[in-house]
């Protein structure tokens, strides 16, 4: 293994990895033990699941046992019932070891930070860890991967527990799709639950389902891969290898979604049949951003995709802007800049709104937002009256069944 694939990352972590989100008590030692959990997930916005919710109430950690070459897990460890010293002070630390294939053991981290510093409501455990991500290199064997963690309470001055978690690296084989499976709910739900193996299959799936020759209903679908290959570098070669053999239809979907994706790459720039709008800088000016951004968020729920899309909201001086043009210009025939910018805030009002239901995370990050008390007050009341109604219990994070989410599949009406 080389060594420079075991990174650390700060990182804040507020909740329990296999059970609804609850707040976890500190308690005396002496009483109740320390307790400790090892989770090894391929979830890897989790980061922003809390740092970016009121409550630091985001969706479930979900384990994982199984990984493929090249694929990187994130190991997180969360406590309770940890030591607070007598000035309010928390020092829970622990090492990591590694034990491969074969039985070779090798220390990665000591002394990482689980919980370390001043602990101003001790009945309450906020997290400052230092995480662990994992991938192996080419070469490294496959098998059983043990990570193993020693917690050193110093606080309690004494080392209390180990916890050990077994993540089987194993070759990728193309797995077929379940009996029953919607694309669209699949989509909008995978950074709940991601499922990278069935990222090919599930795009051909996708693709009978979209209009052949509409690229405007693509760009939720171009935002998703995006990420998707970006988080998951290991399937680059698993699209390419069936690039090679693809049939002419199959090939052109291979290359536009490649060329999307990869399209700051020379090799593939030519290729993504753009150009495609600039979603990272500068103010939105065009709907189809909105789209290509919860593409994105669809794929990582991340905190970064949805802050950019609530940026349109700055751009309230624009509404009322085709109103204008229509009162000006009756005859215009193209929408002026002002009229797209007032566009792509509507789409981002509507979005937000109707994702909102659907996700409650898209509904605690704007909450977040809303605490924050942005200077830009209209902001702030345009953002608010998107949430009419009262926020909805924390517990689950699945989309209503009821509410059909911002990605739809419509068949087309002629082959």
């Amino acid at each position: 293994m080389n060594t420079s694939r075991l990174l650390f990352a700060l990182a804040v972590l507020f909740a329990s990895s296999v059970a609804p989100v609850q707040p976890l008590r500190a308690a005396d030692p002496a009483k109740q033990p320390l307790e400790v959990t090892l989770v090894a997930t391929i979830q890897y916005s989790t980061h922003d699941f809390y740092t970016h919710t009121p409550d630091h109430a985001g969706p479930d950690f979900q384990g994982i046992t199984r990984i493929f070459p090249g694929q990187s897990v994130e190991l997180v460890v969360l406590a309770k019932n940890y030591a607070v010293n007598a000035a309010g002070r928390a020092a829970l630390l622990y090492d990591l070891d590694i034990t491969y294939p074969g039985g070779r053991t090798q220390q990665a981290g000591k002394d990482l930070k689980l919980s370390v510093g001043p602990a101003p409501d001790a009945s309450l455990l906020a997290y400052a860890s230092q995480t662990a991500t994992y991938s192996t290199d080419p070469g490294d064997p496959l098998g059983n991967y043990a990570f193993t963690v020693t917690v050193h309470d110093r606080a309690a001055g004494k080392t209390v527990l180990r916890k050990t978690v077994t993540v089987q690296v194993v070759p990728y084989v193309e797995p077929s799709l379940p009996p029953v499976f919607n694309p669209g709910n699949w989509m909008t739900s995978y950074y709940l639950d991601p499922s990278p193996a069935l990222a090919l299959p599930a795009l051909f799936r996708i693709a009978t389902l979209l209009p052949k020759n509409n690229t405007d209903a693509w760009p939720p679908v171009l935002g998703f891969y995006e990420e998707v290959l970006k988080a998951n570098p290991w399937l680059a070669p698993v699209f390419l290898e069936r690039l090679k053999n693809a049939n002419e239809t199959d090939r052109t979907l291979l290359l536009f979604i490649l060329g999307y994706a990869w399209r700051h790459d020379p090799t593939f720039a030519d290729l993504s049949k753009g150009p495609w709008p600039d979603v990272d800088t500068g103010e939105l000016n065009d709907p189809m951003q909105i789209d290509l951004l919860w593409g994105r968020f669809f794929a990582t729920g991340a905190f970064a995709p949805l802050d950019r899309i609530t940026s349109a909201l700055h751009m309230h001086r624009y509404l009322g802007a085709l109103d204008k043009l229509k009162a000006t210009t009756p005859t215009a025939t193209a929408p002026t800049p002002e009229v797209m910018k007032e566009l792509v805030l509507k789409s981002a009002q509507w979005s937000l709104g109707r994702n909102a239901r659907a996700h409650p995370l898209v509904r605690r990050y704007c909450e977040w937002i809303l605490a924050q008390k942005n200077p830009d007050l209209t902001f702030n009341d345009l953002l608010a009256a998107i949430f009419p109604e009262p926020a909805a219990a924390p517990a689950s994070t699945a989309p209503a069944p009821s509410e059909k989410p911002l990605v739809t599949f419509p068949r087309p009406t002629s082959p």
